[in-house]
This record gives C-alpha cells, structure tokens and sequence, in this order.
C-alpha cells in the first residue's frame, strides 16, 4: 500500500460510512483539535483532519480514492500471491520475523520460523518446538527437538523444585 495516511483511519470511520457520518465526525474531530482550542498542540492533527476531508468530504474525490485504494489492494494481494507461487511457500512464512541471534542448532527452511535455528526458537517459543516435534516437517531433526524438549523440562522443573517449600507456622 502507498505510504499516504488512510482518511478513514484518520477520521475512525468505516468505509461504508456515509456523506453525513464523515462531515459529522470531522467536525466532531475538528472541534477537539483545532490550534484555536487546543493550541499549537492540535495543528498536526488538524492538518491530518483537514487532509482526510479535503478527501472524503467530495464525492468525485472520495471515489477517486476508493477505486485507487482497490486497485492498490488488488495489485498488493496479486503480488503477495506472486511471491507465494514463485517461492514454494506460504505467505506467513518467515512472519516471525528476523532471528534474534545466537543461532544454534538446525535452521528451519520453512514455517512461521523460517530462517531461525531450533536454539533460537526453543529461547523464544518453546510451545512451537513441541507442536513442530509432532510434525512430518521435523523428521530430519527428531533427535534434536527431543534434546531440546528434555532440556527446556529440565530447567522447567528444576525452577520449580528449587522454590523453597513454605512451612505454616501453626
């Protein structure tokens, strides 16, 4: 999507809203933001509000920007469609985002967690390693996610045996 503000978002409307539910709710905004109420403090704001119905508050405009704002969707759905068939994979692959570092272990080349090794995925979600155990995915490194389950149990009930007992005292 382009970088430009969304004036619905700016004006908390739905895209369904209709020519009197915008011009009632920019004037709700503008009162509460305009410089002369509000100080300084509201100009930023104001020159968003008055952005966002310079926009929706003309049919022509508004239409203008609704079609544009379908085509830009259309093109970014298409694209992330594209990427999709070209890559093999799924478009929430990799949606963990970039590894946090100190790679150890095994680097997943698929999933959520692509590009991560198992070490760190095991440090930030322990429940993914458990569930990927029960995959076909992971039979190439069975061996490792047992390793890595048995230790993450280990300091898991190690924490709690190390809790001191509490003794009443009556």
């Amino acid at each position: 999507m382009s970088q430009r503000p969304d004036p619905y978002k700016t004006l908390g409307l739905a895209r369904r809203a209709s020519a009197a539910e915008i011009r009632r709710r920019y004037h709700e905004l503008a009162m509460t933001a305009h410089p002369d109420v509000v100080g300084e403090d509201g100009l930023q704001q104001m020159l968003a509000l008055n952005a966002a119905w310079e926009i929706l508050g003309d049919k022509r405009r508004r239409a203008e920007y609704d079609a544009a704002s379908a085509a830009e969707a259309a093109a970014e759905a298409e694209a992330a469609a594209e990427r999709e068939r070209t890559s093999g994979q799924p478009k929430w692959t990799g949606a963990a985002g970039p590894p946090p570092g100190r790679p150890s272990g095994t680097r997943l080349e698929f999933g959520l967690y692509a590009g991560w090794t198992l070490g760190e995925i095991a440090r930030t979600d322990p429940g993914y390693l458990a569930w990927l155990s029960e995959r076909r995915e992971s039979k190439p490194f069975t061996a490792e996610l047992a390793t890595l389950l048995a230790e993450l149990r280990d300091r898991s009930s190690g924490a709690a045996q190390a809790q001191p007992k509490r003794r009443w005292g009556f």
